[in-house]
């Protein structure tokens, strides 16, 4: 990675708030403080809390279903007074095949309100349904089952991306803010050797070197430096006001930035276009997504179809009652009082055939829907890796470009300044050189913040981001305090 020159003015500040306490920054410290503070990523781990509850419910299809009932009646008749009371339980379990089975219970206690009721009645029910065509079979027993599992990767997923954006939010404005003071640091510097200028100058005149008129183009100078640094100071404010909206801290906060203020940051990827779309593909969230979209489509699919079939059931149940009017004779006299055997046939006709079809056709559609946006996320993919690449080499290039104008600027400058001290040169000439000079200055420091920033949308288009970073996802997830806990990889954020 190209390294950062060192801050010639130490730590950055505002220093329009000289009374608040500074908050020491750098790519760690940001990454942790993104990652703890955020109100967004916060949102996003209560909905994952939400989503496992739904998978959980999921998961339980095929758990046994307890039931418990209790009721208690009186009547009041010519006959006389009645009392009944009854207590029902049943326990149901769905099987993988689509079909269910039960068993129920109730007991009844009547009579007519005294101390001892006169009869006891006990009935167990045991039940077996089975579809035979509609409903049948694991593929379409177990949909919503891999359906609720499939929703949970997306679910994930999606989380992955909402850390991915903040990361890359985060670490941006960071950047953004540091490359501001820079800019800032440009601004004062030149403003200093602008007043050097002045008093150069007036010494000049004094020697009678320099003509007296010849220093309005020194104080005209001096007077833009000074909107130089204003505009400078104010687009560091507006830095620092957005990093503080991404890290979510109160609106007075100062920063210091640490003198290796990218210390931690992974080494940009060095990877050929073809490498490079093999790994996004691979690691992206969204392809992934895509991909088990058309799983979830594809299964619904086969609901539909499944659907359009007749209604065919067999049913099996057995009965056993007992009642007497001794309470533990009525339980334990429990004896078969019926079996049934039915075969349930319904066949959709009118609207709820229509009905079907429409369902048919919609999920083919969907099915086509969902591959066709697969096909253009993966165009969409192809396209933003191969500029992703293209970018970074670019960027390191002007990095060095960058580089050498500026040492070249700078030693030109001081040509001229040592010209301008022998009186061979004029003050326009040496101001147009200073002119040069900060553009090179503040150009040099635009290539170099690009860069990162272009090593960072690479990870991004490829996909690698939290691995880049060594971010434990899961950690992030469960624990908003996860992220004073991390420990990243050589090279890693926190």
């Amino acid at each position: 990675m190209i390294a950062m020159p060192p801050s010639a003015l130490g730590a950055l500040t505002e220093g329009d708030r000289p009374g608040a306490e500074a908050v020491e920054l750098n790519v760690r410290e940001v990454i942790v403080l993104a990652l703890r503070n955020n109100r967004a990523l916060e949102d996003a781990r209560m909905s994952r809390a939400i989503n496992r509850m739904s998978l959980d419910l999921a998961e339980a299809e095929f758990m046994p279903r307890f039931t418990f009932g209790a009721d208690s009646q009186r009547s009041e008749t010519q006959a006389g007074n009645t009392e009944t009371m009854g207590v029902r339980s049943a326990i149901a379990l769905r099987i993988p095949t689509g079909g269910d089975v039960s068993v129920s219970s109730s007991v009844t206690d009547r009579g007519d309100g005294g101390p001892l009721l006169d009869s006891h009645s006990n009935n167990v029910t045991l039940t077996f349904s089975q579809p035979l065509l509609r409903g049948a079979g694991f593929g379409t027993a177990l949909a919503n089952l891999r359906t609720a599992r499939v929703n949970e990767e997306i679910n994930i997923l999606s989380f992955e991306q909402t850390v991915t954006a903040l990361m890359s939010s985060a670490l941006n404005s960071f950047r953004s803010y540091v490359q501001a003071g820079r800019r800032d640091e440009v601004a004062a510097r030149s403003l200093e050797r602008a007043q050097q200028l002045l008093r150069v100058n007036r010494l000049l005149v004094q020697a009678g070197r320099l003509a007296k008129r010849d220093i309005v183009q020194a104080e005209a100078d001096i007077a833009r430096r000074e909107l130089d640094v204003i505009s400078a100071r104010g687009g560091l404010d507006t830095a620092r006001l957005s990093l503080i909206d991404v890290l979510d801290l109160e609106t007075g906060t100062r920063f210091e930035v640490a003198d290796d203020f990218s210390e931690g940051q992974p080494e940009p990827l060095s990877v050929d276009v073809a490498t490079a779309l093999e790994m996004a593909l691979a690691n992206r969230p969204d392809h992934r997504i895509g991909l088990l979209g058309i799983r979830n489509a594809r299964t619904r699919l086969t609901v539909a179809r499944n659907s359009r079939l007749w209604d065919v059931s067999l049913s099996l149940s057995r009965d056993f009652s007992a009642s007497d009017n001794g309470f533990v004779d009525a339980f334990g006299g429990l004896a078969r009082t019926g079996t049934r055997v039915g075969l349930n046939l319904n066949v959709p006709l009118g609207q709820d055939a229509d009905k079907q079809r429409l369902s048919l056709r919609s999920a083919e559609t969907s099915l086509r829907v969902a591959e066709n946006g697969l096909k253009n996320l993966r165009q969409r993919i192809e396209i933003e890796v191969h500029n992703a690449v293209r970018n970074l080499t670019l960027a390191e290039q002007r990095v060095e470009l960058a580089r050498r104008a500026r040492e070249l600027s700078e030693e030109k400058t001081e040509i001229e300044r040592e010209k301008l001290n022998l009186g061979v040169t004029t003050n326009f000439q040496l101001v147009a050189f200073e002119n040069d000079l900060v553009l090179a200055q503040n150009a040099e420091i635009d290539a170099l913040f690009n860069y990162l920033n272009a090593a960072t949308e690479l990870d991004r288009a490829l996909g690698t981001t939290l691995d880049r970073w060594g971010i434990d996802l899961e950690r992030v997830e469960h624990s908003a305090e996860a992220s004073e806990r991390y420990g990243v990889g050589a090279g890693g954020a926190p």
